[in-house]
C-alpha cells in the first residue's frame, strides 16, 4: 500500500511538471507567435501607409509622397491611422480571448519631408523618373558651336576699343578745343544735316516696356499676382539680377558685356543638369505652350524668374533670352564687311552733326551693339509667335534695317533652328547649384497652386518620402504574474521611404 501511495505521488508530480511544461511551451508559443504576427502587421501597415501618396501629385509631376497629416496639419492623424488599423488587424471585430493586444503607444520618427537636406529627396525622385523616362540628350546641340565667334566678337571690340573711354563718352560731345573754334564753323555746324539716331529710336520702341514692344498682337499675358508668402520658396533668398544697359552709348558695358558672354560659353554643364533640365521643360507650361489646367500660364518662367505675375515672369524671361542671343548677332556684324561700313557711314554722320569726330570708331561699334540688340527684338517677336530663328546669323537671316530699325521680310525664314522652349532649356541649363535649388523649390510652388485648385488644404511642404514607425503593444499575460509582464510587451521600429 506505501507503494502504491509513492507511485502516485511521484506520477502526479510528474504529470504536474509536464503539465507546468507544456503550459510553458505553449504560452512561449504563444508570445514568439503574437511577436511574429506583430511584426508582420507592422510591416503590413507601412506598406499600407506607402499606397497612401498623393495620387495627383504622382499622375501629373510622377512624384511619391505623402502627407501624414492628410490635409489636417497634425501628424495625429497618421497616428490614428497606424492605430486603427493594428487594433483592427490584431484583434478582429469580435476579439479573442487567448490573443488580446493592447496598443499602448505609436509615434513617427524620422519623417523625410520634401523640404529637408535641400530637397535631395525631390532631386532623386525627378532623376530616377528621368532615367526610367530617358533623359533627353540633345539639349546640349541646342547651344551650336558658337563660342569662336563670340571670342571673336569680344576680341575684336577689344582691340578697337581698349584705349578707348569707358564711360558715356559716346553720348556726350567733346568740348576740348571749342573754345579756339572761329564763328564760321560754328556756323559751318548749324547747316549739318540733322542725322537720325537708331539708338534714339530704340529708346522709343522699348518705353512702354520690352514685353509691350515684342509680344504678338493675338498674345495675351496675365498680369494678375499670386500670392507666394507662404510659398515653399519663401525660404530661399534670391539674389538680386545684374542690369543690362540698352541705351549703347557706353562702350564699357558693351566690351564687358561681350567678354563675359565669351567666357561663359562651354559653362554650362548641360548634360549634369539634364535631368533638372528636361523634368521642367515637359511638365511645365510657358509663355508659348500653356496647360488649361494650371493656375500659371508661364510656369517655367515663374521657376525661372520667380515673380508674382506670368506678365511680369515672361518679360524677365524675355530680356535673359535677348541678352543671350545679342552676342550672337554682334558676333556676325563683326564679320559682315558690308553693315560694318554701313554702321562706319552713319557714326560718321552721327558724330559730324554733334561735332564729336574724334569718337567716330567707338559710336560704330556701339551702333554695330544698338543694331544687333534690334535684330535680337525682332527674333525674339519670332519666337513668341512661335517661329524658329537660326542657329548663326547670316546675310540671309538678317531681318532689320540699321537707320530705322524695323523688321522686313527679306530675310528667309528657318527650318531648322531654335524655337522659344529651346532658349528656355538653356536659361534652366545655365542656373548655378544654389540658383538651381531655388528653382526646385519654385517647383514646388507651382505644384502646389495646381493641386489646391482640387484640394485646397494640400501642402507641399507637408510631404514625406519615408519615415520611421515606433511603438509598443501588449498580449494579455495568461499565465504570468505582474512580475513578469514585461516578456508581453512588444516594441517595434518599422522604417520605409519611396527612395
Amino acid at each position: 500500500m506505501k507503494n502504491k501511495g509513492q507511485t502516485t505521488i511521484l506520477f502526479s508530480l510528474m504529470i504536474s511538471v509536464l503539465l507546468l511544461f507544456t503550459l510553458t511551451a505553449l504560452e512561449v508559443g504563444r508570445i514568439y507567435m503574437s511577436r511574429v504576427k506583430t511584426r508582420a502587421l507592422v510591416h503590413s501597415t507601412c506598406l499600407n501607409l506607402m499606397a497612401d501618396y498623393n495620387s495627383a501629385l504622382f499622375e501629373r509631376y510622377h512624384l511619391l509622397f505623402m502627407d501624414p497629416t492628410y490635409g489636417t496639419g497634425s501628424e495625429a492623424a497618421i497616428e490614428e491611422k497606424i492605430n486603427d488599423y493594428l487594433e483592427s488587424s490584431l484583434n478582429g471585430e469580435r476579439g479573442n480571448p487567448i490573443y488580446q493586444f493592447t496598443i499602448e503607444e505609436i509615434a513617427i520618427a524620422d519623417q523625410t519631408y520634401i523640404l529637408d537636406h535641400n530637397m535631395e529627396a525631390l532631386k532623386s525622385q525627378i532623376l530616377n523618373y528621368e532615367k526610367t523616362e530617358g533623359v533627353v540628350h540633345a539639349a546640349k546641340k541646342l547651344t551650336g558651336d558658337r563660342s569662336a565667334d563670340i571670342e571673336r566678337a569680344a576680341s575684336e571690340t577689344e582691340h578697337n576699343g581698349i584705349e578707348m573711354p569707358t564711360t558715356e563718352a559716346a553720348a556726350e560731345p567733346d568740348t576740348e578745343g571749342k573754345e579756339e573754334a572761329d564763328e564760321d564753323s560754328d556756323k559751318e555746324t548749324e547747316k549739318k544735316e540733322k542725322v537720325s539716331d537708331p539708338r534714339d529710336t530704340l529708346d522709343g520702341n522699348l518705353k512702354n516696356g520690352l514685353l509691350y514692344f515684342l509680344l504678338p498682337e493675338d498674345t495675351t499675358i496675365s498680369k494678375e499676382t499670386h500670392s507666394l508668402e507662404k510659398a515653399p520658396s519663401q525660404t530661399y533668398r534670391d539674389q538680386k539680377q545684374e542690369e543690362k544697359d540698352n541705351s549703347f552709348r557706353d562702350i564699357g558695358f558693351l566690351k564687358t558685356f561681350i567678354k563675359n558672354a565669351a567666357s561663359e560659353e562651354g559653362d554650362y554643364g548641360l548634360m549634369k543638369q539634364a535631368a533638372f533640365v528636361d523634368y521642367v521643360n515637359n511638365l511645365f507650361s510657358n509663355g508659348v505652350n500653356g496647360r488649361e489646367d494650371s493656375v500659371m500660364q508661364c510656369e517655367v518662367e515663374y521657376i525661372l524668374e520667380g515673380k508674382e505675375s506670368d506678365y511680369d515672369n515672361l518679360e524677365a524671361v524675355v530680356g535673359d533670352i535677348v541678352w543671350m542671343r545679342m552676342p550672337i548677332n554682334y558676333a556676325y556684324l563683326l564679320t559682315d564687311e558690308t553693315k560694318k561700313e554701313e554702321a562706319l557711314t552713319l557714326a560718321a554722320a552721327i558724330c559730324i552733326a554733334t561735332g564729336t569726330e574724334s569718337l567716330m570708331e567707338i559710336v560704330k561699334y556701339l551702333l554695330l551693339g544698338c543694331w544687333s540688340y534690334a535684330e535680337t527684338l525682332y527674333e525674339m517677336r519670332m519666337l513668341l509667335s512661335g517661329e524658329t530663328i537660326p542657329y548663326v546669323k547670316s546675310s540671309e537671316t538678317w531681318y532689320t534695317d540699321l537707320k530705322t530699325l524695323s523688321g522686313n521680310a527679306t530675310g528667309s525664314k528657318v527650318q531648322n533652328g531654335m524655337e522659344y522652349e529651346d532658349y528656355l532649356l538653356l536659361l534652366l541649363a545655365k542656373k548655378g547649384n544654389k540658383k538651381r535649388d531655388l528653382c526646385y523649390a519654385r517647383i514646388l510652388d507651382v505644384i502646389e497652386m495646381n493641386l489646391n485648385r482640387e484640394d485646397a488644404d494640400f501642402h507641399i511642404a507637408n510631404c514625406v518620402s519615408g519615415m520611421t514607425v515606433q511603438g509598443k503593444i501588449c498580449l494579455n499575460p495568461l499565465l504570468a504574474g505582474e512580475g513578469k509582464k514585461e516578456d508581453y510587451d512588444f516594441f517595434f521600429e518599422e522604417s520605409f521611404t519611396y527612395e
